[in-house]
């Protein structure tokens, strides 16, 4: 079961500390370790840093329109967005993205957006609201220490390259862990790819309900975005086909699925009365090279 690393290089932030050394196995005991060490540094909140004019980003385009069309939705996701608090290591380092890698850093500000507001509509107003939207924020850091591949379409990636992929939510879990300590945000950068048992890497027990969360909306971020590998983005409807069909092969929590499907109607009523309708055509791109990221059958020891 592929559940450590080891590290072939420094583990280093955007400012050069180095995080890790070379030749540490990264483990779920080892990321529980390095939050035990975090220093306890002061946050800043995101409304006073150079990235608060980037948290309306996801309230102007249209595929997302649904969720905050009820009166009051997006004014709630606002405030719970611009409340987040980062220290100054992680606000140095989401710059770093921002200038680097942009589609990664818009992705944690979509993820942040859609996962609070479908929270919000399952469990209402909570005190650990705000952690849990940096955690969708933050949840995806670890792909900047991962090499980006040729901006083409591939069939497929190499086995190299998906391996190395799959190396990412273990790597962004030690990095928020060495700066965040016991935080929601170590958990959703260490599963946000484990499905129900599946995905990458292998874990002791399922996330949280709020964790899943995160990887759902992650996912359905992901699919209504452009990618390098496919002709277009998926429309909201072909987004949650695609997350339906995955949840009845066992690769997305059913009920997390649901409570999106939810938020997307509206939010009103009872969840649990949610039905998935049957999948259609013409919600897709016309041209898609994904295929799924197969980890390593074992830790890379």
């Amino acid at each position: 079961m592929f559940d450590r690393l080891t590290l072939r290089e420094d583990l280093v932030d955007c400012r050069g500390t180095v995080l890790a050394p070379r030749g540490l196995v990264v483990s779920p005991q080892s990321i529980d370790e390095a939050a035990g060490r975090a220093p306890s540094l002061p946050g800043r909140k995101l409304s006073d840093t150079p990235l608060a004019s980037d948290l309306e980003a996801p309230f102007q385009l249209p595929v997302y329109g649904p969720l905050f069309a009820r009166g009051g939705a997006r004014e709630e996701v606002e405030r719970t967005l611009a409340a987040m608090e980062l220290p100054e290591p992680l606000v140095d380092e989401l710059l770093t993205v921002r200038r680097d890698r942009p589609l990664l850093y818009r992705h944690g500000i979509y993820t942040a957006a859609v996962g609070v507001r479908v929270l919000l509509t399952a469990v209402g107003q909570g005190s650990s609201l705000v952690e849990l939207a940096t955690a969708a924020l933050v949840h995806d850091l670890g792909m900047r220490h991962v090499p980006v591949p040729a901006p083409s379409r591939p069939a497929r990636l190499s086995a190299e390259q998906a391996h190395a992929i799959a190396t990412h939510p273990l790597l962004g879990a030690y990095h928020v862990a060495t700066v965040l300590g016991h935080h929601p945000a170590v958990a959703a950068a260490q599963s946000h790819h484990w499905r129900c048992g599946q995905g990458y890497p292998g874990l002791a027990g399922p996330p949280s309900r709020a964790i899943e969360v995160i990887s759902v909306a992650s996912a359905f971020c992901a699919l209504t975005q452009p990618r390098p590998y496919r002709s277009g983005a998926y429309d909201a409807r072909g987004a949650i086909d695609v997350l339906v069909r995955d949840s009845v092969t066992g690769h997305a929590d059913a009920i997390t699925v649901k409570l999106l499907v939810h938020a997307l109607r509206g939010g009103d009523g009872d969840p649990r009365r949610v039905r998935f309708g049957a999948a259609r055509d013409g919600h897709g791109p016309a041209e898609n090279g994904h295929g799924p990221v197969v980890a390593p059958a074992k830790g890379m020891i």
